[in-house]
């Protein structure tokens, strides 16, 4: 963000360019956009008239350069990687909001991702000093969160801070909203990293434990279900199963995942950047 905003009224002529498609005008326009590195949400509510779809479409569109480079400049990970993310949520959650902001589109109005996922610890509180990690999970799903039952594969449902306040998202993004939830409320919880599948496991007195997908809610996965795909499973799967899931083993995997999304989408440049930043995380 500038540290000296220019003028709304600033902003409001760059809106009125963006449907002049002359070469020279769209280059000047892209060019006074800098100035916001990558997101003028903090200016809409200001303007004089609310945007419309197409605006706010080809607004984002322009700025996704901008939020690009930052993230570039933003992501720096520990020394060890992986390794020094075991058990740091903390380092993992910051990592995480630097995507969040990078898939956010610039120009809705939102929480951050630590303030989102305050809000949620917050109102779940009661209902996990009263029914434990099972009542609080059900009281998230039903009251705040949204699964997405489609087959598409897309970048925004790893918007972390948008799934916290309501969008839509897949098992792997609502799980991670959960795990940081529970992990600011010392919920026992942990993820189970299936390929292509997303699980999350919490303490259940009647039978130890629940296996459940946060997509389709609290209904238990059959637990002779879940061994015979661990059987099924190649050898380094089963011994990345059976290692402890760790906070940087979600970001990993939320990093992977994203980095499909864009490349099933033709977005390369995205792609390329997300593989990049796989990659930054298994050094030694």
């Amino acid at each position: 963000m500038p540290t000296s905003p220019p003028s709304t009224q600033h902003l409001a002529t760059l809106i009125r360019l963006l449907d002049d498609d002359t070469p020279m005008v769209r280059t000047s326009v892209v060019r006074e956009l800098e100035v916001y590195e990558g997101d003028v949400s903090d200016w809409v509510d200001t303007l004089p008239h609310s945007l419309t779809t197409e605006e706010s479409t080809m607004l984002g569109r322009l700025l996704r350069p901008a939020r690009r480079r930052r993230l570039e400049m933003e992501w720096v990970v520990p020394t060890r990687g992986l390794q020094a993310l075991s058990e740091d949520w903390e380092r993992a959650e910051s990592l995480l909001r630097l995507i969040s902001d990078f898939l956010h589109d610039g120009v809705s109005v939102r929480q951050p991702l630590g303030d989102a996922l305050d809000f949620l610890a917050e109102e779940a509180e009661p209902a996990f000093s009263k029914g434990g990690e099972g009542g609080m999970c059900a009281y998230l799903l039903s009251r705040h969160l949204q699964a997405d039952r489609q087959s598409s594969l897309l970048p925004e449902q790893y918007d972390l801070a948008a799934l916290a306040e309501g969008r839509k998202g897949n098992s792997l993004g609502l799980g991670a909203v959960l795990l940081l939830v529970a992990h600011r409320l010392g919920a026992q919880m942990r993820g189970v990293d299936f390929p292509g599948a997303f699980y999350l496991v919490i303490p259940e007195s009647s039978q130890g434990h629940l296996t459940f997908d946060p997509a389709v809610g609290l209904r238990g996965i059959d637990p002779q279900v879940l061994t015979q795909r661990i059987m099924k499973a190649s050898p380094a799967v089963r011994e990345h199963l059976r290692a402890p899931f760790t906070p940087g083993d979600l970001l990993l995997r939320i990093i992977e995942d994203v980095e499909a999304a864009f490349a099933v989408h033709d977005q390369d440049e995205e792609s390329h950047l997300f593989a990049r930043m796989a990659e930054s995380l298994q050094a030694s």
